[in-house]
């Protein structure tokens, strides 16, 4: 029940509280049915199996009962047999009138050893012993007088026979009295001289001797009681063990001893459970006392505890591999959605360069195919839309006609080298282009002044990063385009502008982008002075990073692209404007 009322609420959280991802809710639906499955089917099983385990023991026990009950009538047909050869023995009579002790030795006790009996009583007929004798030695058939002096005259069953009583099942006797050796059970029966009473014979087994062999046949343990409930004998008590258990039956259950039926009851006996059952001793239709038999219980406990962790185990394993099927089945199943939804978030945060690199023929391959289609729609209508825009800044100033598109892609050049991921060479593309923005507010005659700038209109230039930040907030560009507008004129000891960030403030971003602006600014003409040569651009650049302004490994990484860089210039009509003064050839169109 407990399994069951785990899985039920695991699915009661499955429903209420539904995982995020596809491929769980794919998964499950057959992880719950299986859960449930597992539990009712762990439930049901263990519960056949302790009940069936139940019945056997039920069955067992009562077996018990009736086997110990017929091994008493057994002991009581051995005891008639024995007292029937002794009361119709020769002389047998005639001694027990007479009181004539050894001649009854002589008459009983070969009878007796043949039989291997116990405990062999001659009475007169008062009642009173005559011969008694008890097997001292069972392996030497060795017998020795009794010597209790208990008056036998007393005991119910014999002074019923001494009574020459009569019942339906004849004139014959027992019950269960105490001996000098122990209780004992014993059975009477007269001795007739022709139609005469002569006597009483009694032939009796000592109960700690007798319940043993019925244990064997019982196959439990065995314990008689009187019928107040008081222990008599028992297999459970050893010279060891005696004081270890109360074999004394509950008083609610003594109470019921006088009542029809077999009785029950459980309790612990030497550190374990038993089961108990209870009922009469009854010898020739007479109950002369109780009995108990007694089997373990705890291995139905143990035996269904066992197999409901082997259930257990194998119902884990089969979840575990339902669970592990269903995991790759709907792996395989969801990566290629899983791969579009990431390519989406990707171009949701920005990321234009994204595509989901499915090619599959099912439908998520085609809605993934016309995913990448668009995306790629739009980052060229993107970049076109930049473009445009950075041509209309560039326009302003005929001396920097060209410079956003140049920065723009060798920012993308240095990134390259330096194995950054696509997007962020998308953005340090797009940085490139818009980086210069924020000149839009600066004007013309400070823009386009041939000489040296004032103070004042120094500060209004340094202004235009700060400008362009305000101009591209509403847009909602990547922070890495951001990074790049603001921050590539900043310089890494913080002498540079808007914000003088120094380096623990400056990303790989703004590094890359002063190094493009610089090295582009250098070798291009501009109003106030000719383009410089790449050898002297390279020197100023080399003494700003031994000056702590630029980054050096950046710096260095760059000088091996200066080749590359000047045959793209060359070549690609998007970088036109961009000449070395000492080629002539150099000036595109």
């Amino acid at each position: 029940m407990t399994q069951l009322r785990l899985a039920a609420a695991w699915v009661g959280k499955s429903i209420f509280f539904p995982t995020r991802h596809i491929r769980w809710k794919i998964i499950a639906p057959y992880v719950v049915l299986t859960a449930v499955i597992a539990a009712a089917g762990t439930f049901m099983a263990t519960r056949l199996v302790t009940g069936s385990l139940q019945e056997r023991f039920e069955n067992q026990l009562a077996e018990a009962g009736r086997v110990t009950s017929d091994s008493v009538v057994r002991r009581e047909r051995q005891h008639l047999e024995v007292v029937r050869g002794i009361s119709f023995t020769d002389g047998v009579a005639g001694a027990a009138e007479n009181g004539d002790g050894d001649k009854l030795n002589s008459l009983v006790l070969p009878l007796a050893a043949n039989s291997q009996t116990e405990l062999v009583e001659v009475l007169d007929v008062r009642g009173e012993r005559v011969y008694g004798a008890h097997l001292a030695n069972s392996e030497a058939l060795q017998y020795e007088p009794i010597a209790d002096d208990a008056d036998r005259s007393t005991w119910p069953a014999v002074q019923r026979v001494v009574a020459q009583d009569q019942d339906s099942l004849g004139d014959k006797y027992a019950q269960i009295v105490q001996t000098e050796y122990g209780y004992a059970l014993y059975t009477a029966g007269p001795i007739y001289d022709g139609e005469t009473f002569a006597g009483v014979v009694l032939i009796g087994s000592l109960l700690q001797s007798f319940l043993p062999v019925a244990k064997t046949e019982a196959l439990a343990d065995i314990t008689f009681y009187d019928f107040e409930g008081a222990p008599l004998a028992s297999t459970f008590v050893t010279p060891e063990s005696k004081d270890e258990g109360n074999l004394t039956p509950h008083a609610s259950v003594a109470a019921d001893f006088d009542q029809p039926g077999a009785i029950r009851e459980s309790k612990t006996l030497f550190g374990r459970d038993f089961d108990l059952l209870y009922g009469p001793v009854v010898i020739r239709n007479q109950a002369v006392g109780m009995y108990s038999v007694a089997l373990p219980s705890s291995f139905i406990l143990s035996a269904g505890s066992s197999t409901r962790w082997q259930l257990g185990a194998l119902f884990a394993l089969t979840m575990s591999i339902v669970l592990a099927a269903g995991w790759l089945l709907a792996r395989s199943l969801t990566r290629p959605l899983l791969r579009l939804v990431q390519a989406a978030r990707a171009v949701t945060a920005g990321d234009l360069t994204a595509r989901s690199g499915v090619h599959t023929s099912d439908e998520v391959g085609v809605l993934a195919n016309s995913f990448d289609l668009m995306t790629e729609r739009l980052q060229r209508q993107h970049l076109a839309t930049i473009r445009a825009l950075t041509s209309a800044i560039d326009a302003r100033d005929p001396y920097t006609a060209g410079h956003s598109s140049r920065v723009g892609q060798l920012a993308v050049l240095i990134g390259e080298d330096m194995d950054l991921a696509v997007a962020t060479l998308q953005h340090l593309e797009i940085g490139g282009y818009l980086h210069d923005i924020g000149k839009i507010g600066v004007r013309d005659s400070i823009l386009l002044k041939p000489g040296r700038l004032t103070p004042e209109e120094r500060e209004m230039i340094e202004r235009h990063p700060h400008v362009g930040l305000d101009i591209l907030k509403p847009v909602h560009l990547a922070p890495e385009v951001i990074a790049f507008v603001g921050g590539h004129h900043e310089k890494l000891d913080g002498s540079g502008y808007p914000r003088g960030k120094r380096a623990t403030e400056l990303t790989v971003i703004p590094r890359i982008a002063a190094i493009a602006d610089i090295y582009d600014a250098l070798t291009t003409d501009r109003p106030y002075r000719d383009a410089m040569t790449v050898d002297e651009s390279v020197a100023i650049m080399r003494r700003e990073a031994e000056d702590g302004k630029l980054d050096r490994s950046i710096l260095v990484r760059f000088e091996r692209l200066i080749p590359d860089w000047e045959r793209l210039r060359r070549t690609d009509p998007a970088l036109k404007g961009f000449r070395l003064p000492d080629d002539p050839l150099a000036q595109v169109a």
